[in-house]
């Protein structure tokens, strides 16, 4: 199995860890962008609408703050408001 692979912008790499050395270079705030809209999705159990976009925005910004670390962006999400004011799930 070959792990080399080239990305639609042309930019070539070998392996997962020269894929993710290539994203933090170049695309670090887009992939947390892109991340805290999925885990936030998640959390909520619903998907994000665009009054969501200012609390993902203050997701990532947190995250960038504290140098992407993943227990940054969890933290984030637990304390945004679109996760504090959720609706109660009810239970069979």
């Amino acid at each position: 199995m070959n792990p080399a692979a080239e990305l639609p912008n042309g930019e070539k790499f070998n392996g997962p860890k020269e894929l993710a050395r290539l994203l933090r270079q170049t695309k670090q705030r887009e992939f947390v962008r892109c991340l805290s809209e999925k885990l936030l999705t998640y959390a909520l159990g619903r998907g994000l609408e665009y009054y969501d976009k200012c609390a993902v925005d203050k997701i990532a910004e947190t995250v960038a703050k504290h140098d992407f670390r993943f227990s940054a962006m969890v933290l984030a999400i637990v304390e945004s408001e679109p996760f504090q004011k959720r609706g109660a799930v009810e239970t069979p």
